[in-house]
């Protein structure tokens, strides 16, 4: 699916956004993603550095959004993981930031 989405550029990576942001709102109103879903998708989008490259070359301003719908799951209580891994995405979300604004 995200290789697909990958190829169109710009657009693919906002597709993946949304579709992250879906599966939050998904928690929010249904309480039925499991933990699961949020670690894998972390595991592709975020933990691979060279697929996080990708994500930020293509589209920085949704790749930033990933890292906030991250964030945001985790402090919902939608999604646990490891305090060390919300540091990371912490860290990922001001770098991202930091390059957005060309700092």
């Amino acid at each position: 699916f995200y290789e697909g989405m990958l190829s169109t550029g710009y657009e693919g990576v906002r597709e993946i956004q949304k579709r992250l942001r879906n599966t939050m709102g998904w928690s929010a109103t249904a309480g039925e993603v499991d933990n699961f879903v949020f670690e894998d998708a972390n595991s592709v989008f975020i933990e691979d550095a060279e697929m996080q490259q990708r994500l930020l070359d293509q589209n920085p301003n949704a790749f930033r959004d990933m890292v906030t719908t991250f964030l945001e799951a985790n402090g919902r209580g939608y999604w646990e993981t490891s305090e060390e891994n919300i540091e990371r995405l912490q860290e990922l979300y001001a770098e991202v930031e930091d390059r957005i604004e060309g700092v």
